[in-house]
């Protein structure tokens, strides 16, 4: 192989490190910043969706940033580990140095994009660095802590979406958002303290977590988030919103059956291949959409009387 050929090839490899060090399966995350055009009744608004991109793709960038500084903070504890030893920069596919002008260049991207969508944006995305810096660098090891501070960034992702499109926030839209990931965080530490032989080898938490408390911690959360949407659909504009308390209702239960039954529990991605839970958000989704923003009056009067 000559030397172009053999620069070639290192190119090559070190762009896919670096494309595998961003996650771009993690990016489904930034999905919760799309709450806002839904329920703000704008889902059909090119403007908004205009501006909702950029949000979308700034975060994307900022989170990307986030995961190689975590990676080259981490670098010498993956490399002990028998799964993280194999990541680009533990693995030294990628060098140190490559790995962080790449996060700088994407934070600049980021702050750029966010830049374009006011202050109070920029001020959200300076929030979540905060909030991810805190958490790896010490609050991932603080039982409870670590669990709440995930849920907080998805807060801070659904208020991103509603200050991209400059309209009023929701607290039901914080709440419920608040609660939904909780679960998601909880679910995944009961799967973790299940599938480790030694609590706490592969987090330090779950040495301080028990099977009795996540199950109960698991049981609080899904009762308040049901609680609080329900409560929604009751007091919003649109009453006719209780017709996907149903929904709600099956794919909460179905997740919190996932977590004890399959790996569905170790990441939250796998969610989306669940046939059942996928047909279940499709149908809440279209029941969602024609409320708000069809005329639903009538089908009740039809159907109630």
């Amino acid at each position: 192989m000559g030397e172009a050929q053999t620069q070639q090839a290192g190119f090559v490899r070190t762009a896919a490190g670096l494309a595998y060090e961003i996650r771009p399966w993690q990016w489904y995350k930034q999905g919760v910043i799309l709450i806002a055009i839904v329920f703000s009744k704008q889902l059909f608004d090119p403007m908004a969706w205009g501006r909702v991109s950029i949000a979308v793709a700034a975060f994307c960038a900022v989170a990307g940033a986030t995961y190689i500084f975590n990676d080259i903070s981490d670098v010498e504890e993956d490399r002990k580990h028998p799964e993280k030893r194999n990541r680009p920069i533990a693995s030294g596919q990628v060098g140190v140095q490559t790995a962080g002008a790449f996060a700088i260049a994407l934070l600049v991207a980021g702050f750029a994009l966010s830049y374009t969508l006011g202050p109070l944006f920029v001020a959200i995305i300076v929030a979540y660095l905060v909030q991810n810096a805190a958490y790896s660098l010490y609050l991932k090891d603080v039982v409870l802590v670590d669990v709440l501070l995930i849920a907080v960034g998805f807060v801070l992702r659904a208020v991103a979406g509603v200050v991209a499109i400059g309209v009023a926030l929701s607290p039901w839209l914080v709440v419920c958002t608040f609660l939904a990931a909780l679960l998601l965080a909880l679910g995944k530490r009961r799967h973790e303290f299940a599938a480790s032989e030694v609590p706490g080898e592969t987090r330090a938490t779950l040495a301080d977590y028990t099977p009795e408390t996540l199950d109960q911690l698991l049981g609080i959360v899904i009762s308040t988030l049901l609680m609080s949407y329900s409560i929604y659909t009751f007091t919003g504009a649109k009453l006719a919103m209780m017709l996907t308390l149903p929904f709600a209702f099956f794919g909460v239960f179905r997740y919190h059956h996932l977590v004890y039954t399959t790996k569905a529990g170790a990441s939250p991605g796998a969610l989306l291949v669940d046939r059942q839970l996928l047909v279940n958000f499709a149908f809440w989704g279209l029941i969602a959409v024609v409320v708000l923003y069809g005329r639903p009056r009538a089908w009740l009067v039809g159907v109630f009387g």
